[in-house]
């Protein structure tokens, strides 16, 4: 498809500097077909939670977090952590629950297949996963400061395409109220490698993630797009001052293409059309 476009706008430059009209429309008319047929800024891919400030942290039947995968939406509700950080794959099969009955881990899960490893370890993938998880852990917490997030790549995902990342965190709660130097450093890796640098998370001074972007090649490249690979996006935070636990608000993954949008594209062909009026005279 970005080829295509590539070509339709090499048609209408082409037809502009010729003086062809023809050339230079049929050009435009693939343009916008093209244009029209992609997702305009960012696509949603996945996401938990919304920016409201708020969660559902039950860990009942309820769901009153919403969600998205792939363009559907759907509910979730938060549970509190258990205190355990858990090695990978941990479970797809989380029940939540309340006080000492609860049962959640570091790894939620989306609906997918889930058989190859691509971080190098050595662990026993989940398998074939439908639908998307209902529980999420809610927190970080000192002892428990990993939150992994697992999912296919779909295979419509070009390799010039950009990820952005983002996570928030509603409130960081603290031992000591007067404290203006509490709350996380937080490091995102991809498939197990650190991406981009440490961002601060502390609601005294205002500071929040501002979030990370990444390519296709950072998720093994087209190889590893669609079912079978276990791709999966891990928060690691760090501890200072007299943080004690951050609570989630949401998480985010995007993707974005390079492919203008249509007023950008009849924005250029405007622009040369004017040239090529004035050159007619």
């Amino acid at each position: 498809m970005h080829l295509i476009w590539q070509w339709g706008f090499f048609l209408g430059v082409m037809g502009l500097d010729h003086y062809r009209p023809d050339v230079m429309q049929i050009g435009v008319i693939i343009m916008l077909a093209v244009s029209l047929s992609l997702p305009s800024g960012a696509a949603v891919l996945w996401r938990i939670g919304s920016d409201d400030g708020d969660q559902d942290g039950l860990g009942d039947t309820n769901f009153n977090d919403s969600a998205e995968f792939n363009g559907a939406g759907f509910n979730v509700s938060g549970v509190q952590e258990n205190g355990n950080r858990n090695v990978l794959p941990g479970s797809a099969f989380n029940t939540g629950g309340t006080n000492n009955n609860r049962d959640t881990d570091d790894d939620y899960y989306f609906a997918g297949s889930y058989f190859t490893v691509v971080d190098g370890g050595n662990y026993n993938p989940v398998g074939t996963i439908f639908p998307s998880e209902s529980y999420y852990e809610r927190a970080i917490t000192n002892p428990d400061r990993n939150m992994r997030w697992h999912f296919n790549v779909p295979e419509s995902i070009a390799e010039s395409d950009t990820f952005t990342f983002s996570i928030d965190f509603y409130q960081v709660n603290q031992q000591s109220a007067t404290s203006t130097r509490s709350g996380y450093e937080l490091s995102l890796f991809v498939d197990g490698v650190q991406i981009g640098d440490m961002q601060t998370l502390n609601k005294k001074t205002g500071q929040d993630p501002e979030g990370w972007q990444f390519t296709l090649d950072d998720l093994g490249g087209p190889a590893q797009q669609g079912p079978g690979f276990d791709h999966y996006i891990e928060i690691r935070a760090t501890q200072f001052g007299s943080a004690r636990w951050a609570s989630l608000d949401y998480v985010q993954l995007e993707v974005s293409s390079e492919i203008p949008e249509v007023s950008s594209a009849l924005l250029l062909i405007g622009a040369a059309g004017f040239g090529f009026i004035r050159r007619r005279r």
